[in-house]
């Protein structure tokens, strides 16, 4: 109609572009949020990570602690940060660097000339007491109180109240506690080193001044067994004791980590495998290593802590089918100091090619409970395969039992064993 105004065509301009401004900002506001979050969190684990790296604890992440944890260093109550898997040592996130100057680790050695057995006081940290403890002084309850209160020795696992904590206890010597039988002591260690600058190898003497009931033990952990808890396991053993002698199998081989059964008094170690029946195997083969290498009088008494799939080996040694943390890991190094030695058959397997015009060399194994050749050999060599290349599927006890019977159900259609009997002859 005549008598209508039209807008100016400047003004629906205007509108458009307001529409288009604020449907940007509405796109790109949280894509730049987003990014700059993601950049921070990185700049915060390079560097968290490059604290790891320079630090003299164990220091590792987590995202939520299992139960009510304080910062050592703020007192803070703190859902997530970092732990000292040696120590116990737990902090925030934004105190990490300032615990890590201001708090000492567990010393696997001395740092002074010091070379009396006796000569190691207390290591006293604050706060995040294990549930459950009692004070030497008043025999009450510690760690009672929601803040970060009390005291516990990282050697002898021994806690004391803030109000009872007196310049004696300070001062007093360490007795390593309820596991000193087991635990290497640093001042051992710095002996030792001594002596070896001096030529000299007479460890007995030495030993002899911690008792006739030092049987030192090397915990030998799989962090790829059964359901990957051996990482876990690995911590809960450096915090029990020294962590030299704590050693995780995928970074170290097992004829490296014994070696340190050269540095203890004859028959006197104690080993334990924390895997399956792949890993005390592994172990097994190192023990007949030291053998050919003229070690008999350094051979350890092998323990199993059973975390593989099917555990038939620890199970025949009285050990069980399976752990799943049932019981704490101070109960499994009670187990060990009460377990009495008995002898293993192991047999050797030797495999070779028949023939007449044979050039190759006959292979040799080792036999710990049983061989097989055939289909259920076939599905383990699979299962360990796949396991090697993707460790983290194989997280579950139940899963693991799982791909195993998915292995063994394909054979049966495929038949990859078929007619093995006219291939194969044992002979005893």
């Amino acid at each position: 109609m005549e008598g209508e105004q039209r807008p100016a065509p400047y003004q629906g301009l205007f509108a458009d572009g307001h529409l288009v401004l604020y449907t940007l900002c509405s796109v790109l506001l949280p894509v730049f949020i987003t990014f700059w979050c993601s950049l921070q969190r990185s700049r915060r684990q390079l560097h968290r990570r490059d604290i790891f790296r320079k630090s003299k604890h164990g220091w590792r992440d987590t995202d939520l602690f299992s139960h009510p944890t304080y910062c050592c260093v703020c007192a803070q109550h703190i859902l997530q940060g970092a732990f000292c898997d040696c120590c116990g040592l737990r902090v925030d996130e934004g105190c990490l660097k300032k615990a890590d100057k201001r708090f000492h680790c567990k010393e696997i050695m001395l740092k002074n000339d010091s070379r009396a057995l006796d000569a190691m006081h207390h290591h006293w940290i604050r706060g995040n007491v294990p549930l459950c403890s009692y004070c030497v002084v008043c025999k009450q309850q510690c760690g009672s109180q929601p803040k970060l209160c009390d005291y516990r020795c990282i050697w002898c696992q021994k806690t004391v109240h803030d109000e009872c904590m007196k310049s004696s206890l300070r001062n007093e010597k360490c007795d390593f506690g309820e596991f000193r039988n087991l635990i290497i002591p640093p001042s051992y260690l710095t002996c030792i080193n001594q002596m070896r600058k001096d030529k000299k190898t007479d460890y007995a003497m030495l030993a002899s001044k911690l008792g006739k009931q030092w049987t030192p033990l090397i915990v030998l952990a799989n962090s790829r067994s059964g359901t990957n808890m051996g990482e876990g396991l690995l911590g809960e053993f450096r915090i029990l004791l020294n962590p030299v002698q704590v050693f995780d199998v995928t970074k170290t081989p097992p004829i490296k980590a014994l070696q340190l059964c050269t540095l203890l008094p004859f028959h006197s170690a104690r080993v334990l495998v924390c895997g399956g029946d792949g890993t005390v195997g592994w172990v097994l083969d190192a023990v007949d290593e030291m053998k050919i290498k003229g070690q008999e009088k350094y051979i350890p008494q092998v323990a199993v802590l059973p975390l593989g799939t099917g555990n038939d080996l620890s199970n025949t040694l009285g050990w069980g089918t399976g752990y799943a943390g049932e019981i704490p890991v101070a109960q499994v190094l009670r187990n060990v100091m009460e377990a009495d030695g008995i002898k293993l058959d192991r047999w050797k397997v030797q495999v070779t090619n028949k023939g007449y015009y044979n050039l190759r060399k006959p292979k040799e194994f080792t036999m710990n409970n049983y061989f097989s050749v055939g289909p259920d050999a076939l599905m383990a060599l699979n299962f360990h395969a796949h396991r090697e290349k993707a460790p983290s599927l194989f997280s579950s006890r139940i899963l693991n039992k799982a791909v195993y019977l998915f292995y063994g159900t394909k054979d049966c259609l495929v038949q990859e064993c078929k007619d093995l009997n006219k291939k194969v002859e044992v002979s005893f």
